[in-house]
């Protein structure tokens, strides 16, 4: 099996699952997977510096109640799962919605 291609068409035959709906629900199985990284990554961050939003984190980072160093990197970071999540759940409920033959 050299291609991503035959892969598909190699286990939607073995599975019995049209080509096209194992595609599908593939993709969808990935963007939910992602998310979950996503949450857990951003869970992480929340929990470590016991805040609730990251409005409440930058407010914190920047009167001095969170170190600056790391603050605004995690904040970097929280801002772009944040990002990440809002991008992955737009692109799962597009891919929800596409019908498959």
């Amino acid at each position: 099996m050299g291609s991503s291609i035959e892969a598909v068409k190699h286990l939607s035959k073995d599975l019995g699952i049209n080509e096209d709906a194992l595609i599908h629900d593939g993709i969808i199985e990935y963007l939910k997977s992602r998310i979950k990284e996503c949450m857990r990554d951003r869970l992480e961050i929340i929990s470590r510096y016991k805040i609730s939003s990251l409005d409440e984190f930058e407010k914190k980072v920047r009167e001095g109640s969170i170190p600056e160093h790391p603050g605004w990197e995690d904040l970097i970071v929280l801002e772009n799962l944040e990002n990440t999540i809002k991008k992955l759940k737009k692109e799962l409920s597009h891919v929800g919605n596409i019908p498959f033959s």
